[in-house]
């Protein structure tokens, strides 16, 4: 899985979640985006077990859960740091996106 390069705003998500705080953060980042005008990439975890492994690893983080926002290599951070971002207005800066 090493090696592994993704351009461009990636969400991982957990599709195939009965969590209700999930969801609605998986949902939450998906609304602000669009509303943004922000190109992204969904990536679901649940989909494929290496999908999870990808995840972690880009993350640094072997215990790190859905969802994590990436752009292109860079690790922005989780739903915490995203909406923190989206609180104090600079979710463009957040992504690194202009």
């Amino acid at each position: 899985m090493s090696g592994v390069k993704r351009s461009g705003i990636v969400i991982y998500v957990a599709g195939d979640t009965a969590d209700r705080n999930l969801h609605s953060q998986q949902n939450h980042i998906e609304t602000v985006l669009r509303a943004a005008h922000v190109q992204y990439e969904m990536i679901d975890i649940a989909s494929d077990p290496a999908y999870k492994d990808e995840m972690r690893q880009r993350c640094g983080n072997e215990t790190a859960v859905a969802p994590q926002v990436f752009n292109g290599d860079y690790y922005c951070g989780d739903y915490v740091s995203f909406q923190q971002a989206v609180e104090e207005e600079r979710i463009r800066e957040y992504l690194r996106v202009s």
